[in-house]
This record gives structure tokens, sequence and C-alpha cells, in this order.
């Protein structure tokens, strides 16, 4: 990942973790083993980083409720 795609997964990962209340480091690890952070965010940074964080954000927890994992 380049330092740009570092900086917009870090952005967010802390705009899921003040939506959910969960902490980073958690939110983190469930993207992580989940594949999100490298297929979906870093994958399709070029396209999800002209959207609004809080959009983005929303998509991920949608996706994660349909992996199953409970991020709310």
């Amino acid at each position: 990942m380049t330092k740009k795609q570092i900086d917009y997964v870090t952005c967010v990962i802390g705009a899921v973790a003040l939506m959910t209340g969960k902490s980073c480091s958690l939110i983190y690890k469930q993207l992580q083993n989940a594949g999100i952070i490298k297929d979906y965010l870093a994958a399709s940074y070029d396209v999800l980083h002209t959207f609004s964080l809080e959009y983005v954000a929303e998509d991920v927890i949608e996706m994660m409720k349909n992996k199953g994992y409970a991020l709310c």
C-alpha cells in the first residue's frame, strides 16, 4: 500500500470506530480478518477516496454485517 492508501484506511477505521463506539484496534482487526482493508479499501482507493468518509464508513459497516461481524 502507498502512504496515501494507508492514511485513507486509517481515516476510515477511525470513522467506523466513531460510528460504532468500538476501539480503532478492534475495528482494524475485524476489517483485516474480513479482508476488507486489502480487498476493498486499498484496492478501490482511487474511487473510494472521492466519497465522504461517512459514506464509506457506512458502506464498510454494512459489508461487515453481511459477513457476520457485529460492529454495532
